[in-house]
């Protein structure tokens, strides 16, 4: 032990409360399940169950009527959130003729090719068109069912996305494409392919139309329901999930569209699984709370279940669900996970905090370090600004506040802070209930290890304090762990910054280089000195070694270049360096061939090439 966790502890009874739980397991996470709504099991002993075991939530897949609420009783009796899950556009199970219908009204997607989904081999199933008025109005409405007629604690969007980039190129979806963006389309579909002259357009086209209903859906969602909880089953790689389905989730994050998101994270690697909630995080920044997708269906091990989960925590997110209840061994797991990462109590859920809003400043950040680093040991300045919930349906009705409680759920979807009820146009009502926030501040690590206090608080609905601090060594994020009242009504929270990440002022460094090389590597083709050297035909290995080092290739060919980092096979000249004096050759500050005499530069392959990607790297 460290000699600071000692008095981070006197510290910690001194003010009287306990850092987060250190150890295997931690609060202040949602602990979920999917679960089919065919599934045939005893529902309140499958919450029953989960309830036993540690867990928080369960999501189950689109069911209504008495069954539902059946299911929504038996979650509340058991302590658990039930989301209800629906299924976007795929039309599994649909009926021959309805299908037929469909079809005859031009609501079924279809590929380039003008092939049906059901006849494509890759999705062997029909879609509906998203583009369609009456295809939109229902998923709209089916999902809005849900939230006025049930007592639950939120709605999940799954496969709100399209079945791949090859859709969708129905009649519909060319009209209304034209319609939308005033671009005529004179070859269909060819100049809306990867490399027509509209492809661009047409794939951010193709993107708003999700989008917008996802957006439409969720405010409409608020409206009827402020305290509903809107979510998404995401598709967990980034890059595919934007250009090839369509689903922005991201930009939904940022836009306020979700309370939390669950990426599908379903691998029984837990490189990958690191690998794919790194990217995640970075992208939403930590803005809405991320919980990873387990495919517990794939693994084989209630060991290699529980490493996912600290693996999850490690990278920060904010909890976990687990696909799916009834698949592969998780039932028999359960007693595991309790026994491990599912020990202490789980509430509160992030999802269910107030509006936070935190901005930092100081030492750490001057250095103008990567997007979320700082300086390791210089010092941290943050500003914290926290206020406003929102009220039970129950009190919505007594004091008409639900024009507040809007006001209130915009704030939370942005995480804009309350500055001032009067300046937001809350009506008098919602300050006839006295409003306290009381807790305490700590910084932690991404797994919810307690690093450092940095004061408790008991003040009315608004919070801002300022503390100073030296930023620790790597990941790291502030964590506020507090109640809210509102007249008689008392709910704990926690909320959480931004992940941040302290490094070494070396680190830094090098991660400067790095991108400065990365950045060389991609602008080198539009060089006219390159250009003019297209015609040698060659390939050409890059290897920076040292600190911010990597490996970058460039290929000449046919007139054309290409450039990328990574390896390439049998280059026609390879060349190392250290990447300080790569960066020095670009920059016009050192002669390459004098490196080259001196041993600085090493060379293999064809000597002529040297002088001739030289002449590049030295240009300007």
């Amino acid at each position: 032990m460290s000699r600071r966790q000692p008095v981070v502890a006197i510290i910690a009874l001194v003010l009287g409360f306990s850092l987060p739980a250190v150890g295997q397991s931690r609060r202040g996470e949602l602990r979920g399940a999917w679960i089919g709504a065919a599934h045939d099991r005893d529902r309140p002993a499958i919450m029953q169950s989960l309830q036993d075991n540690g867990f928080n939530a369960l999501f189950l897949s689109f069911s209504t009527g008495d069954d539902l609420v059946t299911a929504a009783k038996a979650a509340r009796e058991h302590g658990l959130e039930l989301h209800v899950s629906r299924t976007n556009w795929v039309l599994h199970g649909a009926r021959p003729d309805l299908l037929a219908d469909l079809e005859r009204a031009g609501r079924l997607q279809r590929n380039h090719r003008g092939q049906l989904a059901r006849d494509d081999p890759e999705v062997g199933v029909d879609w509906l068109c998203p583009s369609h008025p009456d295809n939109r109005r229902l998923e709209k409405e089916a999902m809005l069912e849900l939230v006025r007629r049930y007592d639950i604690a939120g709605i999940q969007f799954d496969y709100m996305r399209l079945p791949s980039g090859d859709y969708c190129f129905c009649d519909h979806c060319k009209e209304q494409f034209q319609r939308g963006t005033g671009a005529p389309v004179v070859h269909w579909p060819d100049d809306v392919l990867p490399a027509g002259p509209l492809a661009d357009r047409w794939r951010q086209w193709r993107r708003d139309l999700i989008t917008s209903l996802a957006e439409e859906i969720s405010d409409e969602a608020r409206r009827l329901k402020p305290d509903i909880c809107v979510s998404l089953a995401a598709w967990p790689d980034l890059d595919a999930a934007r250009e090839a389905y369509a689903q922005d989730w991201p930009a939904w994050a940022r836009g306020g569209v979700l309370d939390f998101i669950c990426p599908m994270d379903y691998t029984e690697d837990e490189a990958e699984l690191a690998h794919l909630l790194d990217r995640q995080l970075k992208a939403t920044r930590g803005e809405t709370p991320l919980y990873a997708g387990l495919g517990a269906f794939l693994i084989k091990s209630s060991s290699v279940l529980i490493g996912q989960v600290e693996a999850a925590r490690r990278a920060g997110a904010d909890g976990f669900a687990a696909f799916a209840y009834a698949s592969g061994d998780l039932v028999k797991w359960l007693p595991d996970l309790h026994a491990s990462v599912a020990a202490v109590d789980p509430n509160p859920m992030p999802h269910r905090s107030p509006p936070a809003h935190f901005s930092f400043s100081g030492q750490a950040m001057a250095s103008s370090p990567g997007e979320g680093e700082v300086l390791a040991g210089a010092a941290l300045e943050v500003e914290i600004m926290l206020g406003g919930g929102l009220a039970s349906p129950e009190e919505q009705e007594k004091t008409g506040a639900a024009e507040a409680q809007a006001v209130l759920r915009r704030m939370m979807e942005t995480r804009r802070p309350i500055a001032s009820y009067e300046e937001e146009g809350l009506p008098a009502a919602m300050g006839e209930e006295e409003q306290r926030l009381s807790g305490r501040i700590v910084v932690e690590d991404p797994s919810g290890r307690g690093l450092l206090v940095l004061g408790a608080f008991d003040t009315d609905a608004r919070l801002l304090r300022r503390a100073r601090f030296p930023a620790p060594q790597g990941p790291f994020r502030i964590a506020i762990y507090g109640t809210e009242k509102t007249g008689a009504r008392q709910q704990d929270f926690v909320c959480r910054s931004p992940l941040l990440i302290g490094a070494k002022a070396e680190d830094l460094q090098a991660q400067a280089i790095h991108a400065e090389l990365d950045r060389l590597g991609k602008e080198i083709c539009d060089r006219p000195e390159v250009q003019q050297m297209a015609h040698l035909n060659a390939t050409f290995q890059l290897e920076a070694t040292g600190p911010g080092g990597g490996e970058w290739w460039l290929r000449l060919s046919d007139g054309n270049c290409e450039s990328g980092e990574g390896t390439v096979a049998n280059p026609d000249l390879t060349f190392a360096a250290s990447a300080e004096d790569l960066l020095a050759i670009a920059r016009q500050d050192a002669d390459p061939f004098l490196l080259w005499q001196s041993g600085r530069l090493k060379a293999a392959g064809d000597p002529n090439l040297l002088r001739r990607l030289a002449e590049v790297f030295a240009s300007r």
